[in-house]
This record gives C-alpha cells, structure tokens and sequence, in this order.
C-alpha cells in the first residue's frame, strides 16, 4: 500500500496545475534533434562504408560475377565506379558491367533496389571524368544511362521514395547530356543555390566532375551573351578558369574553358588584344603557331571545326607581343627609338615563325617584364655566341626568305633565301629543342640576298623604310597594308595593333594584281572555283598543287593548299 500511497502523490502533484496543452507535450528542440537522426539514418542522401570493405566486395565481383548476398551487392555499387590500384574501374569493363547492372534490374524489392541505384549513383559523382581512359569514359556513360533509365522505372513504380530521390527527379539533367547547362545562367549572374541544393540533396562531393561541368555551364551561358555583354564578364571568367577564384581546377578542365573563351572572343567584331586572354590562351593551350595541331584539336568553333580564326586572332596578337617586346626590352636602342618596331609590325602578318637569338646580357637579365618575354618566346629562344653580350637577333621566316634583325646599332639587316640556309643553321632552327647555340656568324653569312643599312638617304629623300620596302617586297611577294614611315613624318608614327589592321589585302600581292580579277584567269583555264563566303565558309580553288605557276599566284593571294581537295582561303 506504501508504493500505491506514493504513486497517487506523485500524479496529485503532476496534475495539480491542470492538464497541459497539446503543443506542449513534447520538447520541440529534441523532437527536431531525433527528426534528423532519423533522416539521416534513414532519409540520407550518403552512404557509408568502409573503403577496404567496398574494394573487397568489387574485387570478389570482379573474380566470380556474383555478390554475396544483398548488402556486398550494394557494396559492388558503391565502388563501381572507383579506380584501384592499377588505375581500373569496373564499369570500364562491359562483361561486368552489364553482368552487374542484369543483378540490379533483377532485384524486386523497393528498398533494395533504391539503395543499390543510391550507391551506384553517389559513386557515378564520384568518377574521375577529367582523367578518365576512353574504356573509363564508356563505362561512365553506360552506367549514366542506366542510373537514367532506372531512375524513371523507380519513379513510376508505386511506395515511399526518400528525399534525395525525390531531389534526383528535380534535377535529374544531372544524368543526361549537358548535365549543368541548366545551372549556366544562375552561375553567371552570381547565384549557385540551385547547384547548391542539387550538390546537397544528393551528396555530391566538392571534387564530383560536377563541379567542372557547371563551370563549362557557366562559360557557354557567357558565350551565349552579346558581344558586349561577353566582353564585360570575360576578365573574371579567365580568372574563373585559370583558378584564381579560389577553386583550382584540373588542366584539361582549363583548356576547355580557356578555348570556349577564345573561340568566342574571335566572333566579336571588334575584337582588340586582350592580354590576359592572350596569356591564358598560350598558357594553357600553347604556342599557336609552335602547336598548331594542339590547337586545331582543342579550339573548335561552333561547326565543329578547328577554329582558325581564334588560332589566328592569338597568333597575332602573340607575334606582335613578341617583336615589340624585343625591341623595346632586348635591343640598344631600347624604347626610345620605335622606328623598327613600327616597321616590323607592319610584316606580322606575313611572319610564319621566329626565333629570338640572345646575346649573354639578355640570357642573364632577370624581371618580370623579361621573364614574361622568355615564357611566352619558349620554344623559339637561341643563344647568340661570338658577339658583343648586350647584342641581340630577331630572325624572322617570311615565305621562302629567311630575315635576319640585329638589336644593337651598326648591325645591318640580312635577308635569306631559306632553301640555301647551311644545314647546320637549319638543323637548328628546326630543331625543336629548347634552346640551341648560334654563332653570329651563321647570321651574316655571304650567302644572304639582300644587305641593308638602317640609314636614311643622303638629302633625305628615303627614309631607311621605304628603302627596306623597295628591296623586300618585291622578293617575299607581299606588301603590308601600311605604308613604310616617308621623309619627314614624326618620331611618334607608329604601325596599327594588330587588332587593328585589316589582313593584308590581295591586291598588294605580287603584281598588284586583284584578286577578282586572278579568278577570272583561273576560270579561264578551266579550273573550277567554289565560294562559299556568303554563308561565312571559304573561297575554294579546285586544283592540285603540281602546277608551279598557279601555284605562285594562289600564295601571292594568301591561298593555302589543303589535299586533296585545293587551295582556299577565309
């Protein structure tokens, strides 16, 4: 009776204040608190496991086809898609890969199934895409597909979905083409909480190729933009790709950035150099005129084809970069005097390559403007022996000339034919190695065609360009748009940017002769000419290139040969 006395004190005393209200019958913190142990226990959008446990599990998969019991099946999909320690995956395999995914579309039960589509998914985000093999690659799409496929079966079939299926149905373009383009806008204007909710719902890690495929969504949305528009946000997408916003991404996700950026650049009608595309172009991509396969291969336009326009756009703005950086930091004449830089810039145009030969103060003279100078010239920089050591060389290969520009004062100008080079000095040139040896004698030899003086005539009546001109053009075949600098014109004349020089015009090609008019010569032989430049192609001539003289004219008007097909021109 004691325990019985006690207990009815014990409820006189609960219930003395009267009967509490329904809302405060339980403790709302710790109804919240036991609400998210819950659902991450049983709601979650990760799973875990052991990562030894997991690689057992795909090993035993991958020695017998067969899992041993549910819970190794699920581990088999978690590690589906991890590499080991030999760099293999198993869905790079197609025998066990579709081996595994019959095992999955076998099994019936709800839970189950959406457990193994919810492992198999999370380690779909986990896949190392940017350094995938081919076979790797493959069997990411294959298991993309059928994660697609299953994902639509589990949807239309009847019982309680978790949430992160629920969040998988909302973003499900996370597992189709262009998985993040629908991101692309958001990310532009600055907004990531769609992406965000996407990554979080679905346990998608920091590291997922996700990541890198809205940064892709991101640059195609600024693509998309006006001219104007494009040009306003591309300092801060350079950025974006080259990692400078705080997320450093893999090389080939660079170069895919970098290229759609300068594909897109070369579209603006006006489209003046912009450095930090420049150097991230060349830095990523390479020296277009060194790597021009490279670049085909990565720079595509919006055809699919190798995008000559950007390839071109940056080459000149490179070549450019290049000579006046040589004249203006290397020669003695330093940049007080721009009267050779403005007369080689004039023949940027018609420069398929250069070397830079330095002398011992160039090689040793440290800086950021000189190491900025020597980074972008790698590949094309030579040692300049058996001279004074502030002396230097820019040799440059116009057509079938070989031209020959000494920095310091009192050095003339040397033209070659390049088919009479010694071999040693073409050896050299050609020779692709980082740096090579060349003794100043190599580049005043007394096989040169043409020696010129940088002295204007007595009485003033040609300056030392108009001279140059007289002699040089005639043989290259080429005359540049501007005219050379005449007696009397100011020490400021300088050449156009590049930007802003209009291509060398055909008429200005040997002869004079116009380019209208070179065509109907040519369709008086016979010989069948297609343009296409109305709907933004080419201009083709239907010929071979045995025919030595037509072969001189179509060159003369900047045509360049394509087998088999013919010459053509943009």
């Amino acid at each position: 009776m004691k325990d019985l006395d006690s207990l009815r004190s014990m409820l006189v005393a609960s219930f003395a204040p009267g009967p509490r209200a329904p809302e405060a019958w339980t403790d709302e913190v710790e109804t919240a608190r036991m609400s998210a142990a819950i659902r991450g226990r049983h709601d979650s959008p990760a799973v875990e496991a052991d990562k030894k446990t997991v690689a057992m599990a795909v090993a035993e998969f991958r020695r017998t086809g067969k899992p041993d019991g549910y819970r190794s099946l699920k581990y088999v999909c978690l590690g589906a898609e991890s590499l080991d320690e030999r760099g293999r995956c198993l869905v790079a395999d197609k025998p066990i890969r579709e081996r595994l995914f019959a095992l999955l579309d076998e099994e019936t039960e709800l839970r189950r199934r959406l457990k193994c589509f919810q492992s198999l998914m999370l380690a779909h985000w986990s896949f190392p895409l940017s350094s995938a093999s081919d076979e790797g690659r493959e069997g990411w799409l294959a298991a993309r597909a059928w994660l697609a496929a299953s994902r639509l079966a589990l949807e239309r079939t009847k019982g309680t979905k978790p949430h992160w299926f629920q969040v998988l149905t909302e973003h499900k373009n996370l597992l189709a083409d262009e998985p993040c383009d629908r991101y692309g806008k958001a990310l532009l204007a600055g907004s990531n909480e769609e992406l965000r909710q996407a990554m979080e719902g679905l346990a998608v890690p920091s590291d997922s190729w996700v990541v890198e495929e809205a940064v892709v969504a991101q640059m195609k949305a600024a693509a998309a933009l006006g001219h104007a528009e494009f040009k306003g946000v591309l300092t801060d997408l350079i950025l974006i790709a080259m990692g400078k916003k705080g997320i450093v991404f893999s090389k080939g996700l660079q170069t895919r950035c970098v290229a759609m950026l300068v594909s897109r650049y070369a579209r603006c009608p006006d489209r003046p150099e912009h450095p930090a595309l420049r150097d991230a172009a060349v830095g990523v991509i390479g020296n277009p005129w060194l790597r021009r396969a490279e670049w085909d291969a990565r720079v595509i336009d919006r055809r699919g084809e190798p995008d000559g326009e950007a390839r071109e756009m940056v080459n000149g703005w490179l070549k450019e970069r290049l000579i006046r950086d040589f004249f203006e930091l290397l020669s003695v004449d330093g940049s007080g005097d721009t009267r050779r830089v403005d007369y080689w810039l004039r023949f940027e145009p018609f420069i398929e390559d250069m070397w830079f030969a330095l002398g011992g103060d160039a090689r040793s003279r440290r800086g950021e403007s000189h190491n900025d100078f020597k980074e972008r010239a790698k590949g094309r920089l030579i040692n300049l022996d058996g001279t004074t050591s502030d002396n230097n060389a820019f040799v440059m290969r116009i057509g079938e000339y070989l031209a020959v520009e000494f920095g310091a004062k009192g050095n003339a100008f040397f033209l070659f034919r390049w088919d009479r080079l010694p071999q040693r000095l073409l050896d050299k040139l050609t020779s692709g190695r980082e740096r090579v040896d060349v003794d100043i004698s190599a580049l005043k030899s007394a096989s040169y065609v043409e020696r010129l003086i940088h002295m204007d005539s007595t009485g003033k009546r040609l300056t030392w360009e108009q001279k140059f001109d007289q002699s040089i053009c005639p043989l290259i075949g080429q005359r540049p748009e501007e005219p050379p600098r005449r007696v009397g014109a100011g020490p400021g004349t300088r050449a156009a940017p590049a930007q802003q020089r209009q291509p060398a015009r055909a008429a200005n090609a040997v002869g004079g002769e116009a380019l209208s008019t070179m065509l109907a010569r040519i369709k008086g032989l016979g010989i069948e000419v297609v343009d296409h430049r109305d709907r933004q192609g080419a201009l083709w001539v239907i010929a071979d290139d045995r025919n030595k003289m037509l072969s001189e004219w179509l060159t003369a008007h900047q045509f360049r040969y394509k087998s088999p097909k013919g010459w053509w021109k943009e």
